[in-house]
């Protein structure tokens, strides 16, 4: 919707009592067209729409027979269009599948957009939303101070991309992000759980041009993190760094996510662990326990602060979630 375009009220849209035209009502529902948020703007989905009696309106159209029109092909668009508004104005839940594109800044000031499909969420599958975490550790990529590309080559005595691993990656923003950054410099692997990858690999095809025009090299695949037991990877199969944004969501995780690091994170102070994480009430005793087996097998903190986002779930009031995250950056100690 165009930012000089007044805010709309039920009474300036084509009333279903004047008989309207299929293509004023469809032109209308168009106009109603609520866009998610992407995190970066914090003001309300419905600060351009009139919110009085809008959902009425809407489901004035859908108990309509619409009888006046003579085509059940556009009765049906117009029922589906309004139907989708009303989805749109119930909640993230609520919404159909959806895109949205992140913009998502370089180290000189400019940005760069990722585009990131979004199927319509059920209880199984949140997995495939991208969270507030996942923005604010993409957009703090940039600041972070990773040892330079040549460091890391010449302590490692070979010619070789970077090599960086998400795991739970979900949507990829902070993988298709991280290979931006790095360009032809890095070679970034994003992992999930079976059902995701499919997703997730999608998601990279979306940004093929952009990946493209970085000299990117990003592939997609299958980790378990509860699979333990498989066979040690050799130092040259592991990671230099490894990426996790909101990984915790049970009492297993956090000893699954450090058994995951330990085993693929490549040895060495040159290696780094970046993780962002919400400090949820609930998942609070999780974080501290991340945080104490990660000491555990030998990592430490070389840097983390907390920041504030605001997720596309609603408070009660219907304003963004306020999310308050804490971010960190991890090395091994000294042998």
């Amino acid at each position: 919707m165009d930012d000089d375009l007044p805010p709309l009220h039920v009474f300036d849209l084509p009333q279903l009592y004047t008989k309207p035209a299929a293509a004023e009502i469809l032109l209308a529902l168009d106009r109603l067209a609520v866009q998610p948020r992407t995190f970066g703007d914090e003001t309300s989905i419905h600060s351009r729409i009139d919110p009085a009696g809008v959902a009425q309106y809407l489901t004035g159209i859908i108990s309509s027979a619409l009888s006046w029109l003579d085509s059940d092909e556009l009765r049906e668009s117009i029922w589906d269009a309004a139907s989708t508004r009303l989805c749109e104005r119930s909640g993230r839940t609520a919404l159909p599948s959806i895109s949205r594109v992140f913009k998502i800044p370089m180290t000189d000031s400019t940005d760069f957009p990722v585009t990131l499909h979004e199927p319509s969420l059920t209880s199984d599958n949140l997995g495939m939303k991208t969270w507030v975490s996942s923005y604010l550790l993409a957009r703090r990529l940039g600041k972070f101070l990773l040892p330079p590309l040549e460091l890391l080559l010449s302590t490692y005595n070979d010619v070789r991309p970077l090599q960086a691993l998400e795991l739970g990656a979900g949507t990829g923003l902070v993988g298709i992000a991280f290979a931006s950054l790095w360009g032809s410099a890095a070679s970034v692997h994003l992992t999930d759980l079976p059902e995701i990858v499919p997703n997730l690999a999608h998601n990279v095809s979306l940004n093929h041009e952009l990946l493209l025009k970085t000299g990117s090299a990003v592939t997609t695949g299958v980790l378990d993190w509860s699979i333990q037991g498989q066979a040690e990877p050799e130092n040259r199969e592991k990671y230099d760094i490894i990426l996790a944004a909101d990984p915790l969501y049970s009492p297993d995780h956090p000893r699954w996510l450090v058994q995951t690091i330990q085993r693929w994170l490549r040895p060495g102070r040159e290696s780094r662990v970046v993780l962002e994480m919400p400090l949820r009430d609930a998942y609070l005793s999780q974080v501290n326990e991340l945080k104490k087996r990660m000491r555990r097998i030998g990592l430490m903190i070389l840097a983390d602060g907390e920041e504030t986002g605001h997720d596309d779930w609603e408070s009660k009031d219907g304003s963004p979630l306020e999310v308050r995250c804490w971010w960190s950056v991890w090395t091994w100690e000294a042998d």
